[in-house]
């Protein structure tokens, strides 16, 4: 089987472990020697992979959105102009766009894999620019994640995404539970030097807390700044002092509707 180029640096990668992907393809992942990325082969089985676009073993998705709420809001509030206009790429069934929303934030919602549930009528829709885009659990899908983050640094300036960093040393795919080979749906696995190198080129620096919240932006943001933001207890403290911003939702249910929400 051909080794592939690495879709973070480009640099030719090896073969280095075989795992049982859905319960019936045998898979080689392959590792960047460079940056360290790791890879499963050219993943044909995607399709079967995305029957279901949201796995049944996501059982973490509401409470994943829920926690990612409020280092969002910090974040995009600090670092960016908070009045502004925000895409969520990959935005599944439109949870985490209709919660920035109720929290008071413009928030759009891009998927083109999974209905739109819970942001219906705030769909995304090609043209203009965005203030930031966020791009939570989808980097770990993309089988050429550098062609897809061209796609967003042509709309932005600022991508937020959340992935899990890779160990160290690289775990075996049985070993590690962020390979999701039950669901076959992760085919690009990161470390940090990886996102470096898969912001460089498209002229994006990386901002990082090492673990799984992942700043790629073209801003002047001082060294260290987004991992202190992103830190649990200093969101827990400062998102209501400084992210606080009117809920979305009457004048939401008014766009919908026609009608003014009584309360």
């Amino acid at each position: 089987m051909d080794a592939r180029d690495c879709p973070a640096c480009g640099a030719p990668t090896k073969e280095f472990a075989h795992a049982r992907v859905l319960q019936r393809h045998d898979v080689a992942y392959y590792a960047c020697p460079k940056c360290g990325l790791v890879c499963t082969e050219r993943p044909h089985w995607l399709q079967e992979a995305y029957a279901n676009p949201i796995a049944p073993t996501d059982i973490g998705l509401v409470a994943r959105n829920r926690a990612l709420v409020r280092p969002t809001t910090l974040v995009l509030a600090v670092l960016c102009n908070g009045g502004g206009r925000f895409l969520d790429f990959g935005g599944g069934n439109g949870l985490f766009v209709r919660m920035m929303r109720d929290t008071g934030f413009d928030f759009r919602w891009l998927d083109p894999w999974t209905q739109n549930l819970f942001a219906r009528g705030f769909e995304h829709h090609p043209g203009g620019r965005y203030e930031a885009v966020t791009a939570f659990e989808v980097f770990e899908h993309l089988p050429e994640p550098r062609e897809t983050l061209g796609e967003l640094a042509a709309i932005t300036d600022t991508i937020l995404i959340s992935t899990e960093i890779l160990p160290a040393p690289r775990p075996q795919p049985e070993a590690w539970w962020y390979y999701a080979l039950e669901s076959g749906q992760h085919v690009t696995l990161y470390t940090v030097k990886a996102l470096e190198a898969l912001g460089a080129a498209h002229g994006l620096q990386l901002h990082t807390n090492g673990i799984n919240l992942h700043l790629l932006t073209r801003r002047k943001i001082t060294r260290g700044l987004f991992a202190c933001l992103v830190r649990p207890l200093v969101a827990r403290v400062l998102q209501p002092l400084v992210g606080r911003r009117a809920s979305l939702l009457p004048a939401d249910f008014t766009t919908l509707t026609g009608r003014h929400l009584d309360r």
